[in-house]
């Protein structure tokens, strides 16, 4: 190693000068070499992290801006102005797809152009342009891309590009390539940003991936909005019909009633509409036939509304309508304009005029009617929950008066619901007074013109004056007073009962039907309530008959087959009262655990030896012989009803022809004292309600 050592050195120190030299300068030029490959890689580093850093700073601005902006315009409007400054694009435009027909893309008038005045006509083009998307790709072929799904796209040379409608403009304003980002969420393409550059050499892919990141923070800011609209539809809209619901129609009127206040005009007039039968249909059809009702319901009222206000020549001009569903069955329109009071009322006949049409739902034939209240502002309103109420008023009214019927609100109906109001309280005193009595009309077997029972009538006297049941009965129903009253009556017919068959023989008794709304009826508790009176009054359960309407048999059919099939277990009789006048079908009555059937007084009265029509009585007691039902008939008045219902083999029956209704006394002494011959009404001929 020391000779090796030693030879080197001698080597180089009898080098010459030259070759020193040149060495060297061989050394110093490796040297200089490396230093600017050092700089040189530190210079590339420097300028990568400064790409790599604005690029981080314009995506982290779009994702900022996309969490504070609420409207994706504007944030578009920023993130187009923001990349085209950043990244140096020469134009940035957007497009958004046409509301009318998706499948079109249009300028959304958001762009940003930092360039010469060559350009000016490729913006402008670039704002008249409608492309049409290829399916399912969303990208313009017209735009010269390939179908890459929802990514940022490159498209060199398009100012030769054939097929692309702009190339020539993009010659004349020196563009060379395009860039088009696509915002999207999920498959769903929202908006298509579109940049212009001057330089044709490609971007790096690692600045696409940044374009497609800020594509989707601004997709990000369209689910939000679109999350927020459908939100707020869901509050304001209707979900099975599609209107306004009850907060929108609030809204609307509540504004347009603070707007005609203030300027001293007179408020819009109100409609209010609400089916009659609807719940009935829902009861026996289902609540799908029930939506199926309202949907068509919703239908015929836009059109409706949308023929109202059309513009027709020498028409007034200002009139319109908006339409709203409440809840339920009910339904509201706003009318203004100049012409409001006659055209409220011409949409409310052609209402009526439409549902006339007969409409099958669950293969059921189905017509259902409205009953319409209408309120006009008279200037005296203080608010519009003051108007809707006495819309709400007059439709009750109408109601009341028979269906189908169109009725607008005066005065005399608030002083009618006044009245409504105190006789409600009026009743609920009364039943903790005790002060309705029972009255009784006779029972009969035709034939033999034989007493075999009697139907409990309440009765009613109000500051020493009697008052209709057709009056009270309707009002206690309604507010719910029919419950006490129905309790009260059960317990004092149960006490009659005992009273009178303790004067006939065990082997003769005598039966008292009484009559239960269908309110109390469909109470949870309701045979609990028969079997406690039972144990109370000591009454034998085969003394009284339970009478219900064909309403409430069809209201909640299982609940009530379930109820009748425990009163008869209970060895209580069970009837169907004012049979003829519901929407009972064969079907359910044949499946209805019943005893009697009820012929309503309606198909008798009307019957004489100058003018009869005996084919619904006849029908129905042969349907009840059918089913081995007995039959009751009502509203028996004259000889010729007797001899003609005897003469079809009808077995019972009721009516002033044989006796009123008599109170307890009178009842007690017919029982002591039965007529010797035929059981005829003193006043023979006279005519009332029972």
């Amino acid at each position: 190693m020391n000779r090796l050592a030693s030879t080197q050195t001698w080597q180089t120190r009898d080098a010459g000068p030259d070759a020193r030299l040149q060495q060297a300068q061989r050394q110093l030029a490796r040297e200089k070499q490396a230093r600017l490959e050092a700089e040189k890689l530190a210079e590339r580093g420097l300028r990568d992290l400064s790409t790599c850093r604005s690029r981080i700073e314009l995506l982290n601005k779009i994702a900022i801006l996309a969490n504070e902006v609420e409207e994706p315009q504007e944030v578009m409007r920023r993130a187009i102005r923001d990349i085209c400054t950043s990244l140096g694009y020469a134009f940035g435009n957007v497009l958004v797809p046409d509301a009318t027909n998706p499948k079109l893309l249009r300028p959304a008038n958001i762009w940003h152009a930092s360039t010469c005045a060559s350009a000016e006509d490729f913006i402008k083009a670039s704002q008249e342009i409608r492309l049409t998307p290829p399916d399912p790709g969303f990208i313009p072929r017209t735009i010269g891309l390939k179908g890459v799904d929802h990514v940022p796209i490159w498209t060199p040379g398009i100012d030769r590009l054939r097929g692309f409608a702009r190339a020539v403009l993009a010659r004349q304003a020196s563009f060379k390539a395009m860039l088009t980002v696509p915002i999207v969420s999920g498959r769903e393409l929202l908006a298509l940003l579109e940049f212009f550059s001057m330089d044709e050499r490609a971007p790096e892919p690692e600045l696409l991936d940044v374009l497609m990141q800020a594509g989707l923070q601004i997709g990000g800011v369209f689910r939000r909005r679109q999350q927020a609209d459908r939100l707020r539809d869901s509050a304001l809209k209707d979900s099975l019909t599609g209107l306004p619901n009850r907060a929108s129609f609030a809204l609307q009127i509540e504004q347009r009633f603070a707007d005609c206040r203030q300027i001293g005009a007179p408020a819009p007039s109100l409609i209010f509409i609400d089916l009659d039968g609807f719940k009935l249909v829902n009861d026996t059809l289902g609540h799908g036939a029930g939506d199926q009702l309202l949907i068509d319901m919703a239908n015929k009222l836009r059109d409706i509304v949308s023929r109202a206000t059309a513009s027709e020549p020498g028409a007034p001009e200002g009139d319109y309508v908006d339409l709203a569903r409440l809840a339920g069955d009910e339904f509201t329109l706003i009318v203004d304009g100049p012409d409001r009071t006659r055209l409220a009322e011409q949409l409310a006949a052609e209402i009526h005029l439409a549902l006339r049409q007969q409409k099958w739902l669950e293969s059921s034939p189905v017509r259902v009617t409205a009953s319409i209240g209408v309120a006009h502002d008279d200037g005296r309103y203080d608010s519009f929950n003051a108007m809707l109420r006495d819309a709400d008023l007059a439709m009750y009214e109408a109601k009341s008066r028979g269906h189908e019927r169109t009725v607008v609100f005066d005065q005399t109906m608030r002083e009618n619901l006044e009245s409504r109001l105190t006789m409600v309280s009026d009743l609920r005193m009364a039943c903790d007074k005790g002060d309705f009595t029972l009255h009784y009309q006779p029972i009969l077997a035709l034939h033999e013109e034989k007493l075999v029972g009697f139907e409990a009538l309440v009765r009613w006297e109000q500051h020493g004056k009697p008052v209709s049941p057709a009056v009270f009965i309707p009002v206690a129903e309604e507010s719910g007073v029919i419950v006490l009253l129905g309790r009260w009556v059960l317990q004092e017919a149960c006490r009659a009962a005992v009273r009178w068959n303790k004067m006939r023989p065990a082997t003769d008794p005598l039966r008292i039907s009484i009559n239960v709304s269908p309110r109390q009826f469909l109470q949870p508790t309701f045979v609990q309530q028969i079997r406690d009176t039972l144990a109370e009054t000591g009454c034998d359960p085969s003394w009284i008959a339970i009478e219900i309407t064909e309403t409430a048999a069809v209201m909640q059919p299982n609940r009530a087959v379930v109820a009748l099939e425990e009163l008869r277990a209970l060895n209580i009789h069970v009837g169907l009262d004012d049979f003829g006048t519901g929407y009972s079908s064969l079907s359910r009555l044949q499946a209805m655990p019943i005893d009697t059937i009820k012929i309503d007084q309606s198909f008798v009265r009307v019957q004489t030896e100058q003018r009869s029509e005996w084919t619904v009585v006849q029908a129905v007691l042969a349907l009840a012989r059918s089913l081995k039902l007995k039959v009751v008939v009502e509203g028996v008045e004259t000889e010729f009803q007797r001899r003609e219902l005897m003469s079809f083999g009808c077995e019972f029956a009721q009516g002033y022809l044989f006796s009123k209704p008599l109170t307890e006394a009178q009842a007690t002494e017919l029982l002591a004292s039965p007529p010797n011959n035929s059981f005829r009404h003193a006043e023979q001929g006279q005519t009332a309600a029972a």
